[in-house]
C-alpha cells in the first residue's frame, strides 16, 4: 500500500532530475535505512503494476520519462487513494470533514473501512479529534441512534471545516483527499458545481481571486452546501460593515446561486467575509478607516523601532493591500496558518516583537487577539521595507518575482529570494497579467510559481523553498549567471558529507546537511547585519549622571558628548536630533521620564552606537509640564537593522516595575550597567 512517505519520494524524484542520496534524506527527513526502505516499497508497487523501477547510480536517483508519464496519471487517481496509508493529522483534518457532511450515523467501523485501520487505530483517532474539537468549544460526540457527530456553534463548527480543508492543500495531494471525502458521501457532484457557479459569477461580476484562495473557496462552499443547514449569527454591527462593502451585492448573487431556496439569510455575510479574505484587488474606497488603520500601523512601527520610514506613501499602500484580508480574518476568527512563522520568530525576534507591539491599532479595532501566524506575515511585510530602504538599486542584476498566488505566498517568496540573492535587486511581485506588460528591459531573470513566457532566463519556484531546493535554484542561478557572486562555484555538499561521515561519526545528519548549504551558499549579507547587545553599546563610559540642571536641548547635547568624543556621531547629528524634537514634538518621549533622542544616519552618525544621561532633577520636553524627562538615551543608528536587538533589550528593561523603579532611584554608573546586564539575562 502507498503511504505518503512512498509518494513524497515519488514525487521528489520525478522533480529533480538525478537527485543525490542525501539530498533526498535532508529533504524527506529521513534516516538512510527509512529512505532505502521506502526506495524498495516504491519499486515493489511500480513492478507490481509494470512500471519501469526506480534506479540509483553514483549515489544519484533516476526515473525514466516513461515512468514518470505513468505515475503522474496514477498516483493521484482515485483507485491508488484508496490504497493510501493516511498520516494521524490527515486521519483526523479527514473524519472531521466526513462527520460534517454525514449521510447517515458514522460508527467506528466507517472509519475503519474509510482508511483501511484498525479498531483501536479508529478509536485512538476519535480521541485525539474530541481534543481537537473540545480546543475550540466544539463537541464530538458518539450515541447509538445518531453515530458520532459535531456539536456546537454553527460558525465555529465552520471555521474548523476551513481549518481542515486548508491544512490538507497545503500538502501534495490534499485536493484527492478532499475529493476522497466527498466521493465517500456520493457529494462529488457539489463540487462540479460549485466549481461551475463560481466560474461563471467571476466572469459576470468581473472579480478576480487570487489562484490559492479560488480553490480554497470551491471546497470551503462544495462543504457548507453538503453539510447541515444550520443558521449563522452576525451582530447588527458586524452586518453593517459587510453591507457597505461593495462586494456584498456579488456576494449576494454567489450565495443565491451556491444555495438557491435553501439558504438561510445569514450565509450572504459569510460569503462576503470569504471572498474579502481572498480578492485580489482591494477597494479602499470601501473602507477609508482601513486606510486610516495602515497610517496608525507605521506610526506605531516608527515609534516602536525609531525608524523613519522614507516613503511612507509606498507602503501605506502595500500594508493596506495585506491589512484589509487579514482585518476580515482577524475579525471573524477565519483560521490562517503561516508556514514561515516559527522562522521568522527564531530567525527575526526583535523585529517580530517590534512588529507585534507595532500591530495594537489592529488588535484595539477588532478587539480580537493577533495569532503569530499573522503577525508573521506583517513581520515579512515591514522587513521587505527595512530590506528595500537599505538597497542600492545601481549596478545590480535586476529580478522579477512572478506568484499567482496572492500576497502572503508572494511575501514567503519574495523574502526567501532576497535572502539567497542578495546581489539580485528585486522590484515589487507581479501576478501573471501584469508579468505580460512588463519590457524584458526592465529584468535580467524571472523567478516565477508559474509557467510565463520570457526570453530571459526563468526559473519556476515554489511559494516555499526547502534547503534542497533552495540549493537546487542557486546552482541553477549561478550557472546562467558566472559572475554574479564569489559562491557561483560549483560545490558538491554531497562529496563533502561522505568525507565527513568516513573520518567522523555524525550525529544529526539532517543538521549537518542543512548548515553545509547555508554556509557554503549564503553570502555575508545573508548572514545578517551584526546586532550587538544592550550592554556593547550603553557602556560605563557611555553612561552620565549629573545634578546639574538643563534645558531639554541641553540635556540632549549633554548626553551626546561620550558619542562625539569616540567619533560615534558628528555635531551635525545633535543639532538634527534637537532640530526633529522643535519640528515634530514631544515624539522621543516614550514614557515613564524616559527619551530617546535620535535622527537618520545621513544626519551625521559614523557608527552604531547609543549613550545614556541620568538627570537628578526632570527637564519639561519643549517646555510641557506633562512631558518631564529625567533619562535620556541617545541612539546613533548606521540602517535600519543593527540597532534592533539593543532597542528591543532597551524596551523590555524600560518596560519592567523593578528595573526601571532602580533606575531611576539610583546614583551610580556600576549599577545602571548592571541593570542592563541582569534585564539581558531575565529577559
Amino acid at each position: 500500500m502507498l503511504d505518503q512517505r512512498s509518494i513524497r519520494l515519488i514525487e521528489e524524484i520525478m522533480k529533480h532530475e538525478q537527485i543525490t542520496k542525501q539530498e533526498l534524506m535532508q529533504q524527506l527527513k529521513l534516516s538512510e535505512r527509512q529512505l532505502m526502505y521506502d526506495f524498495e516499497k516504491v519499486n515493489g508497487i511500480l513492478e507490481e503494476i509494470n512500471i519501469p523501477k526506480l534506479k540509483i547510480s553514483h549515489q544519484r536517483f533516476r526515473i525514466s520519462d516513461e515512468a514518470k508519464e505513468v505515475l503522474r496519471e496514477k498516483l493521484h487517481s482515485g483507485r491508488s487513494i484508496r490504497r493510501f496509508n493516511f498520516s494521524e493529522d490527515n486521519r483526523l483534518y479527514m473524519i472531521y470533514l466526513y462527520v460534517y457532511i454525514r449521510k447517515e450515523p458514522v460508527s467506528n467501523f466507517h472509519l475503519q473501512s474509510l482508511f483501511h485501520v484498525s479498531k483501536n487505530t479508529a478509536l485512538n483517532d476519535v480521541r485525539r479529534l474530541k481534543k481537537f474539537c473540545q480546543e475550540k468549544g466544539l463537541t464530538f460526540r458518539y450515541s447509538r441512534n445518531e453515530g458520532y457527530c459535531i456539536e456546537g456553534d454553527a460558525m465555529e463548527k465552520r471555521r474548523r471545516v476551513i481549518s481542515c480543508i486548508h491544512q490538507l492543500l497545503s500538502q501534495s495531494m490534499g485536493e484527492e483527499f478532499i475529493i476522497y471525502i466527498l466521493r465517500s458521501w456520493n457529494q462529488e457532484e457539489f463540487l462540479n458545481q460549485t466549481n461551475d457557479l463560481l466560474k461563471g459569477w467571476l466572469a459576470s461580476c468581473g472579480v478576480q481571486l487570487v489562484k490559492t484562495r479560488k480553490i480554497e473557496l470551491i471546497y470551503y462552499f462544495t462543504f457548507f452546501q453538503a453539510g447541515e443547514k444550520e443558521e449563522l449569527f452576525f451582530s447588527d454591527k458586524e452586518k453593517e460593515l459587510l453591507e457597505k462593502q461593495s462586494l456584498f451585492q456579488m456576494a449576494t448573487l454567489l450565495t443565491n446561486q451556491l444555495y438557491g431556496k435553501r439558504r438561510a439569510p445569514e450565509e450572504i455575510y459569510l460569503v462576503t467575509i470569504l471572498l474579502l479574505t481572498a480578492i485580489e484587488r482591494i477597494q479602499w474606497v470601501d473602507n477609508p478607516e482601513l486606510l486610516t488603520l495602515s497610517e496608525e500601523i507605521i506610526e506605531e512601527f516608527e515609534r516602536n523601532t525609531l525608524l523613519p520610514v522614507k516613503n511612507k506613501q509606498l507602503l501605506k499602500e502595500s500594508l493596506f493591500k495585506h491589512l484589509v484580508p487579514a482585518f476580515f480574518r482577524i475579525l471573524f476568527e477565519i483560521p490562517f496558518h503561516n508556514p514561515l512563522s516559527t522562522t521568522i520568530q527564531a530567525e527575526y525576534p526583535e523585529l517580530f516583537q517590534f512588529v507585534k507591539r507595532s500591530l495594537s491599532p489592529l488588535a484595539s479595532w477588532t478587539k480580537k487577539e493577533i495569532s503569530d501566524d499573522e503577525i508573521g506575515f506583517f513581520t515579512m511585510h515591514f522587513g521587505s521595507i527595512i530590506d528595500r530602504q537599505n538597497t542600492m538599486e545601481i549596478g545590480r542584476v535586476t529580478g522579477l518575482i512572478v506568484c499567482a498566488n496572492g500576497i502572503s505566498s508572494s511575501m514567503m517568496l519574495a523574502s526567501q529570494l532576497k535572502e539567497l540573492f542578495p546581489e539580485i535587486y528585486f522590484s515589487d511581485v507581479f501576478n501573471g497579467d501584469q508579468f505580460a506588460d512588463i519590457s524584458e528591459e526592465n529584468y535580467d531573470l524571472v523567478f516565477s510559481t508559474i509557467a510565463v513566457e520570457s526570453s530571459k532566463p526563468t526559473f519556476v519556484v515554489k511559494p516555499l523553498l526547502t534547503q534542497v531546493e533552495k540549493k537546487h535554484l542557486l546552482q541553477s542561478v549561478y550557472k546562467q549567471f558566472p559572475n554574479l557572486s564569489s559562491h557561483s562555484r560549483h560545490l558538491m555538499i554531497d562529496e563533502i558529507m561522505t568525507v565527513i561521515k568516513k573520518h567522523a561519526r555524525v550525529n544529526d545528519e539532517e543538521k549537518l546537511y542543512g548548515n553545509l548549504v547555508q554556509l557554503f551558499y549564503t553570502t555575508s549579507n545573508q548572514k545578517g547585519v551584526y546586532k550587538p547587545m544592550l550592554s556593547e553599546l550603553l557602556t560605563e563610559d557611555m553612561i552620565q549622571l549629573t545634578d546639574k540642571e538643563y534645558e531639554w536641548d541641553e540635556a540632549i547635547r549633554k548626553a551626546s558628548i561620550p558619542l562625539l568624543e569616540q567619533n560615534v556621531i558628528q555635531e551635525s547629528y545633535v543639532d538634527a536630533m534637537i532640530n526633529n524634537v522643535k519640528e515634530l514634538g514631544t515624539y522621543i518621549h516614550v514614557g515613564k521620564g524616559v527619551g530617546i533622542p535620535h535622527a537618520r544616519p545621513e544626519n551625521g552618525v559614523n557608527k552604531l552606537g547609543m549613550s545614556l544621561l541620568k538627570l537628578k532633577k526632570p527637564t519639561a520636553l519643549l517646555g510641557k509640564k506633562d512631558h518631564q524627562i529625567d533619562l535620556f538615551i541617545c541612539l546613533a543608528a548606521v540602517d535600519n537593522e543593527a540597532h534592533l536587538k539593543a532597542l528591543a533589550q532597551l524596551t523590555k528593561i524600560l518596560g519592567n516595575a523593578s528595573f526601571i523603579k532602580r533606575l531611576k532611584e539610583t546614583d551610580s554608573v556600576d549599577e545602571i550597567v548592571s541593570i542592563i546586564n541582569e534585564g539581558e539575562k531575565v529577559l
